[in-house]
């Protein structure tokens, strides 16, 4: 939608600003391309040899550099609550993005697809904020076919994008991208259609060492010596400012400007080209600029991150952003910030802002912004909420607080804002979600007769039965994603927290992107929930399944310092070889180690003595398990190994109350799960794809339908929830008539149930058809030409094989 948009605009554009040439300046400029042509003609005082080396000359001279006719800054997402701050610039020759944290990769599959292939990623600061969509995104990457990405950014990341980094947990997957990082040597980076150039900025204690004052620069030889090995730009501590220059547009003769001249002669034309005088026969002396059109001034672009007031020093006397300032042809035409609230507001960092001329136009990505990245899953959240308002309740939108930002060159950043700098379109917000999208989406609805049929019918259905006595609010479970695999636009990636009571909580797997679900999901109260959260669960070490680790660990201790309480470490359920990963993405992109943040229980602690592995030490690990069920009230926890790579592990958890929670996490069909799960309250089984793929799930080790239905039945539980589905099914999988199986329901992402409110899900399945029929027809459709497509396939290999005996 915005490519197709950008180039109607783009064709508009070029259509109105057409010069309507008349006959004369048509034959003229015939007359000039037949004479500047590679076939022979007479001309005097040169030789078609000496011209054609002229009209080469001609070309080095004026074209002095390519130029994209196009360049447009994109904001990808711009900081709001649990979302990252990233922006896109689009070029004729290519993307490239800055700044990559969590939950990028969703926004980029969604909404810009059909953007050219990203080989160039900027990171401003080292830090997970900017860093932790890498991950996800060279994963899809790699599966799109893109051989490699290079990293842009300060000392240290390479120990973060480095190839072992991202690719030590992923054995299964075939598809590689070779991520590199920029020499240290470079200090900038160009392309056919721009350069940029990096800007270091340091702590203020450092800035004193690299710029001292110059009655205090150091004599030493040895100081000297040492400080020309340890520049800025090799400080780990350094953050990086980016200069973006696009190439002005090359100057072409305006033949019009010629006629009116009474320039006739084609080689006069041809030297005024070249960049050099000419004089007419009446003895007028005629100037490059006379006839070729206007010098293009590309006023550069800034991409700045403050992290913190230590920086501000360096920020104010960098010499080089000082270029970009004040009122003239290199001050700087936009500049993003991507400082936090509070740090835009300080008075220093104000007055870095008010250097720039009033032309200067100047956008605002932090945490005061808005945090809608799907226009699906609000639509998707707003029927549902209409069928179920208490499973399925509103998404909960960030507040954009305007404050400062009154001035017109102001701008706060919108997730899908584009500011079009070539061609000059400015600031365009048609393709940012409205603020009233969801009261718009009800009036919709309730504007549908046969969608209000349908929700009434429902209700009528539910209005008739008795729900269990049994209304305690907890245990609850809230799905914060239900797909598998990569995040879509419907479902994000594997995620659900069981609210245990009302202090308590753990969270099962958290995949790409969570900390921004349950900002969704729970808006002003996630901080409770953070600081709540006592356990964290990982079945494997799948990045659908932990690549929103950091992302949790990391909010949570801000909430815990947002609150004024001492920090308490979270308990980790998960492969013990998840150590490895915590320590690059921890250690190495902040200023501590990752067991500061996590108490590390192994899941082979909670198997059975038959499941775990020879070299297991249950000394070390008892009493961190006596503490695990203390802590979250519970009387057992039972880990198995199940059908699935990566040391997948399923957990049954049985509270002191007496209910019983499994999750399956990835496997096929097992029976090591199916005994430790038996006659539990609730059953949450993945089921990835439909019935009738059984040979495809057992290539991928996952569970269809049909599968995870028997498992439940095998299992002896009292209802199931089937998630984890592939992404292939959006709204709604493909669910058969089975008259066997009709106590379970269907996980969406967004969604709130209590064990007392289970029996309602089973009568939703049928309604949910009706409303996302047009889903199942597709999926249908796509997967009966696969069908005979491989049926084909087959006929002709059988028909060869017969030929051939």
């Amino acid at each position: 939608m915005l490519c197709r948009n950008v180039i109607v605009q783009r064709g508009l554009l070029a259509f109105l600003l057409k010069p309507q040439t008349n006959k004369v300046v048509r034959r003229f400029k015939a007359r000039f391309k037949r004479h500047t042509g590679k076939r022979e003609f007479k001309t005097e005082g040169k030789s078609t040899e000496n011209l054609q080396k002229s009209q080469n000359h001609s070309e080095n001279v004026v074209r002095t550099s390519s130029f994209s006719n196009f360049v447009e800054l994109c904001v990808i997402s711009s900081g709001g609550p649990g979302t990252p701050k990233s922006v896109i610039l689009v070029t004729t020759n290519g993307s490239f993005v800055f700044n990559c944290g969590e939950g990028t990769q969703r926004i980029k599959n969604v909404c810009f697809k059909k953007f050219a292939k990203i080989e160039n990623v900027f990171i401003t600061h080292k830090s997970w904020d900017n860093l932790g969509g890498l991950y996800g995104m060279s994963l899809g990457l790699a599966v799109a076919g893109v051989g490699k990405v290079t990293v842009h950014g300060p000392v240290g990341i390479e120990s973060v994008v480095q190839r072992k980094a991202y690719m030590m947990l992923y054995d299964d997957i075939k598809t590689k991208l070779d991520i590199g990082r920029q020499s240290k040597a470079m200090t900038g980076f160009s392309n056919p259609d721009l350069s940029i150039d990096y800007v270091p900025i340091l702590p203020e204690k450092k800035e004193d060492l690299y710029n001292p004052p110059k009655d205090q620069e150091s004599s030493s030889p040895l100081s000297q010596q040492l400080l020309s090995f340890y520049t800025p730009l090799s400080d780990p501590d350094c953050t990086y400012a980016y200069i973006i220059k696009p190439n002005p547009k090359n100057q072409v003769v305006n033949y019009q400007k010629c006629i009116d001249l009474g320039i006739n002669d084609v080689s006069m034309v041809k030297q005024l080209r070249n960049g050099e005088n000419a004089t007419l026969s009446d003895g007028r002396i005629i100037y490059p600029d006379d006839v070729l059109t206007e010098k293009d001034i590309a006023r550069p672009i800034i991409v700045v991150e403050c992290p913190s007031e230590d920086y501000l020093y360096s920020l104010l006397r960098s010499e080089k952003l000082s270029e970009c300032q004040g009122d003239h042809d290199d001050s700087a035409e936009l500049v993003v910030h991507m400082s936090s609230y509070n740090m835009v507001n300080n008075p220093q960092y104000q007055q870095f802002i008010q250097r720039f001329p009033s032309s200067t136009v100047h956008m605002f990505l932090h945490e005061k912004t808005s945090n809608m990245t799907s226009e699906g899953m609000i639509q998707l959240q707003s029927i549902l909420n209409m069928v179920h308002s208490d499973i399925f309740p509103r998404i909960h939108m960030g507040k954009q607080q305007m404050d400062n930002y009154q001035m017109e060159n102001y701008i706060m950043a919108k997730p899908f804002m584009r500011y079009s700098y070539r061609p000059k379109l400015g600031i365009s917000d048609e393709l940012c979600i409205p603020d009233d999208i969801g009261s718009k989406m009800f009036t919709k609805l309730s504007n549908d007769e046969q969608f209000m049929k349908t929700v009434t019918d429902y209700k009528s259905l539910m209005s008739t039965k008795q729900l269990e006595n049994n209304k305690s609010q907890y245990p609850e479970v809230a799905f914060l994603g239900t797909g598998s695999g990569f995040p879509g636009k419907f479902r994000n990636v594997t995620s659900f927290i069981i609210n245990i009571d009302e202090d308590t909580s753990i969270l099962m797997d958290c995949g790409d992107g969570t900390i921004n679900q349950l900002y969704m999901l729970y808006g002003d109260k996630t901080d409770e929930i953070l600081i709540n959260m006592k356990c964290i669960y990982i079945s494997h070490l799948h990045a659908d399944h932990h690549l929103g680790l950091a992302g949790i660990l990391l909010a949570r201790k801000a909430a815990l310092e947002r609150a004024g309480k001492e920090y308490t470490k979270v308990y980790l359920l998960a492969p013990i070889r998840i150590k490895r990963w915590l320590h690059v993405i921890i250690d190495k992109t902040h200023h501590m180690k990752y067991y500061e943040l996590i108490q590390l229980v192994p899941n082979e602690a909670f198997m059975r003595e038959h499941y775990r592995p020879a070299d297991y030490k249950e000394e070390q690990n008892q009493a961190l398990c006596q503490t695990v069920l203390s802590l979250i009230n519970c009387k057992e926890i039972v880990a198995v190994p199940v059908n699935h790579y990566a040391c997948a592990t399923g957990v049954s958890l049985v509270h002191s109350s007496g209910w019983k929670i499994v999750y399956s996490g990835d496997t096929m069909p097992c029976q090591s799960l199916v005994e430790a799960g038996k006659d539990c309250d609730l059953l949450i089984h993945e089921a990835t794809l439909q019935s009738d793929m059984a040979e495809t799930a057992k290539e991928l080790q996952h569970s269809t339908v049909k599968q995870a239905l028997d498992i439940g039945n095998k299992m002896q539980a009292k209802y199931q929830i089937l998630t984890h589905f592939s992404q292939r099914y959006h709204r709604i999988p493909l669910i058969e008539d089975n008259s066997s199986h009709k106590r379970f329901g269907l996980a969406y992402d967004l969604m709130k149930v209590k064990l007392s409110e289970l029996s309602v899900l089973y009568d939703m399945i049928n309604p949910l058809k009706e409303i996302f029929h047009e889903d199942i027809d597709l999926v249908m459709q796509v997967h009966t030409r696969k069908q005979n497509k491989s049926q084909l396939i087959k006929e002709i290999s059988q028909s060869l094989s017969k030929e051939k005996s």
